[in-house]
């Protein structure tokens, strides 16, 4: 039997066509053009769109039904509403549906239509802060009653206070549970530079890399998400080589080597488990922050730094050291995984994980169970989790231009 592929369905995951015997009607393919050019400020659905549209042009054998059909099924339904429409489509053509629409599976059922029921993926969206614009006068007010929590944060949940009258930022807070704190420091700056023997001074650049660097400090458990440029691993990496410089934590990476969606694979790498850790992108990025293999390998025999693929964590234990665990790339960890690896950590130890669920992805695998959404969804608004969402491409003006493909 041939299979109708919903909008919302084809979106999320095109490579599921080659799992049924396929048909993609021209309806489809109107209302995705339609979406395309009315919520072109919605990032997470304009990659959505690019990556269909790349992905049609790979496999132009998919039958794509080009009729136009009328809806005549019932009087009472909108015969302009693409669903609807798609329920004549099989009607008339006796094929199926696969969606993951509860409204759409219930239609299906009073027209006998079979349908494939994808589980519907319910996670709601949390960027770990909120914006908020007030006068000088009404923030001052505020600031007179730290005890209320005026913007409805969660625990550990930041707000960027914006003058409503030029635009410039007045303050950063956090809401701890108890009362509004600013994230100023005693000299009453935001965003002081720091330094650190290895790598020298280091500033954020915005709001959003001020929060991180403030939950990897403040809380156990930091998940960091943003788009490739965004600084995810240099906030990160100068964060935790603070604390191990100055408070004698051990920073211990952990790697999850997946091979990049869509890219061919070079065949196996040679030498032992720490070469080929060294020659995967992450050892890239630490030589290129380092300096040198040398001084990476200078800093594992001082036991301040230690690199492991994601695998060794079923094993591992921070026991009672001071410790940073950094989980690398966790778009690409399942539910399952995730809590593997946070079981393992014991009082003494911090972590941080970064990733970008949104448009990292590399297997179909992880964006239907994903770890990172998972953590935010059981961790957030507990007193020892923060989440940021970094927004801005900082690496340079190419590689945020480069976002848009």
């Amino acid at each position: 039997m041939k299979y109708i592929i919903d909008t919302n369905v084809l979106l999320r995951n095109p490579e599921i066509v080659k799992e049924y015997d396929a048909v993609i009607p021209s309806h489809v393919l109107r209302e995705i053009e339609d979406l395309e050019l009315k919520r072109k400020s919605d990032r997470t659905l304009q990659f959505e769109i690019r990556r269909l549209k790349k992905f049609l042009d790979a496999n132009d054998h998919i039958y794509v039904d080009k009729r136009d059909y009328k809806f005549t099924l019932d009087d009472e339904l909108d015969g302009q509403y693409v669903d609807n429409i798609l329920l004549q489509v099989a009607v008339d053509n006796g094929w199926g549906i696969v969606t993951g629409d509860r409204l759409m599976k219930l239609k299906c059922r009073d027209y006998n239509i079979p349908f494939v029921n994808l589980e519907e993926d319910h996670f709601v969206e949390h960027k770990g802060f909120k914006e908020e614009e007030l006068s000088e006068t009404e923030w001052i007010n505020m600031m007179d009653t730290p005890f209320i929590n005026y913007f409805e944060l969660m625990i550990n949940e930041y707000a960027i206070i914006n003058n409503v009258k030029d635009g410039e930022l007045l303050d950063i807070v956090k809401w701890d549970g108890k009362e509004t704190k600013s994230l100023r420091d005693a000299n009453g700056n935001l965003g002081a530079k720091f330094s650190t023997l290895q790598f020298g001074e280091f500033k954020p650049f915005d709001e959003q890399q001020i929060m991180a660097i403030d939950s990897i400090r403040s809380n156990q458990l930091t998940s960091i998400r943003g788009r490739a440029g965004s600084g995810k691993s240099l906030i990160t990496l100068n964060t935790a080589w603070r604390l191990v410089e100055e408070e004698g934590y051990k920073l211990v990476m952990f790697v999850n080597p997946t091979p990049l969606r869509e890219a061919q694979e070079l065949g196996f790498y040679k030498g032992d488990r720490k070469e080929k850790l060294m020659q995967s992108a992450v050892g890239t990025m630490l030589k290129s922050k380092f300096g040198s293999e040398e001084e990476i390998e200078k800093q594992i025999i001082y036991e301040r730094l230690e690199i492991l693929p994601f695998v060794d964590l079923r094993g591992w234990d921070s026991g009672d050291n001071k410790t940073i665990v950094w989980i690398l790339e966790a778009q690409n960890l399942t539910a399952d995984l995730m809590k593997l690896g946070l079981q393992r950590i014991t009082e003494n130890t911090k972590v941080v994980v970064d990733g970008d669920f949104h448009a990292q992805v590399d297997k179909d695998s992880y964006a239907s169970n994903n770890g990172m959404k998972r953590m935010s969804e059981v961790f957030r608004g507990d007193v020892l989790y923060g989440e940021v969402e970094l927004q801005t491409v900082h690496r340079s003006r190419l590689a945020d231009l480069a976002d848009k493909m």
